[in-house]
């Protein structure tokens, strides 16, 4: 029931004629502290928030009425901040002569739903030209922000090789930048080159400026291949991609069609393009559907991800078990070895900085990478069997 009541309010924010689900659901016995986890869970606290206030406040008990008011002030307080931050970044390289598109975070909340407060994000987003990803990061070190590695010059240009950005975090104001040079890892058949997103780009006006980001046809490619990496565990980018869709008449369906092709896509696509018709009622182009529909891998796992909705609590202390689902998503058998490979056997940072070793030795890192990691795995099992065995010994 409390899955029910948070995509109720999902639907009636993009569809108005939808609040009579909200009472329906409200209407019903409800763990509203689940309620708020599950929404919380799935990036969609401030609308759970605020279609309840709007639509069912006199079924809410008053101390629940009074944390949802609370959460919503404090997460549009922190989404302004986020917001100012973002354009001071912003007008930092633009000063230094470095081009930017901003996506996700701030330019998503104003761009489909109108207002800063509606769309909950944690950290910003921007992107960059690979050639200017260090003199960014070098701009924004010198404002305070530390990068997630420290690397030597040489280091840095193989992460780029293997990577598409790193994090950058400001302590004291408690802020998240990642510098991304490319949309997605490097080595899948399905990553498109870097210039992609320059090639078509439009604005957005926050605050009275004018904010570049991905044009509405990179935005759909690029969100539905984020949600299949994360294996499509957030209701909140569906609901996204459905405001997209909507917001974008002139959607050029056919460089869709397209590019999925071109970049071993379509899969991935078709999953997110079947579970907004499925949750949001979303109605795509005659020819669309029948391409979503024409493949029965596609349509196999989104009825998985439904089930997998269904059954399994999303709560931020507990996330979602990881599936295989982005794999299966994988057209190609290259791609799925290549998975394998990127998350087991490539190193990274860690192991750089673990052993530091001459470039003639570099091979080294990959038993390295695998010990490190069979290390972590076997360090958590043993601590989760452990806090298992005091838990029983205390009930008997």
């Amino acid at each position: 029931m409390e899955l029910l009541l948070v995509l109720a309010c999902a639907r009636a924010q993009l569809n108005p004629a939808a609040a009579g689900e909200i009472a329906s659901a409200a209407a019903q016995p409800l763990d509203w502290l689940k309620a708020i986890d599950l929404a919380s869970g799935h990036g969609l606290s401030p609308i759970l928030s605020r279609q309840v206030q709007q639509h069912a406040t006199a079924r809410v008990p008053e101390t629940i009425r009074l944390c949802l008011i609370e959460r919503f002030r404090a997460h549009t307080i922190r989404n302004f901040e986020l917001t100012r931050e973002l354009l001071d970044i912003l007008s930092l390289l633009e000063k230094s002569g470095v081009g930017a598109l901003a996506f996700k975070g701030p330019v998503l909340a104003q761009q489909l739903y109108g207002h800063l407060s509606l769309r909950e994000f944690l950290d910003l987003d921007i992107l960059v030209a690979p050639t200017h990803a260090s003199t960014v990061i070098t701009l924004l070190s010198a404002q305070g922000f530390e990068p997630q590695f420290i690397l030597t010059r040489q280091q840095f240009a193989r992460f780029q090789r293997s990577s598409s950005h790193i994090g950058l975090y400001h302590s004291a104001k408690n802020v998240l930048v990642e510098v991304h040079w490319t949309l997605l890892t490097p080595g899948y058949s399905f990553s498109p080159a870097a210039e992609i997103a320059w090639e078509s780009v439009q604005t957005v006006s926050i605050a009275g400026r004018s904010v570049k980001t991905f044009s509405s046809e990179t935005q759909l490619l690029f969100s539905c291949v984020h949600q299949a990496k994360h294996n499509w565990s957030r209701l909140g980018w569906l609901m996204d991609l459905t405001a997209l869709i909507r917001q974008s008449p002139a959607m050029d369906w056919q460089q869709i069609q397209n590019r999925a092709g071109s970049f071993g896509t379509a899969r991935m696509i078709r999953v997110s393009l079947r579970l907004v018709q499925l949750l949001f009622q979303v109605t795509l182009p005659a020819r669309i559907t029948a391409w979503v529909t024409d493949d029965a891998c596609s349509i196999k796992i989104a009825e998985k991800i439904l089930k997998r909705f269904l059954l399994v609590d999303i709560t931020a202390e507990q996330p979602t078990p990881l599936d295989p689902l982005f794999r299966a998503s994988m057209e190609s058998l290259a791609d799925r070895a290549f998975y394998w490979f990127d998350t087991m056997l490539r190193p990274t940072p860690v192991e750089w900085a673990l052993l530091p070793l001459p470039d003639r030795l570099y091979a080294l890192y990959y038993p390295i990478r695998v010990g490190r990691l069979v290390c972590k795995h076997t360090a958590g099992r043993l601590l989760a069997r452990r806090k298992l065995l005091q838990a029983s010994s205390y009930m008997l």
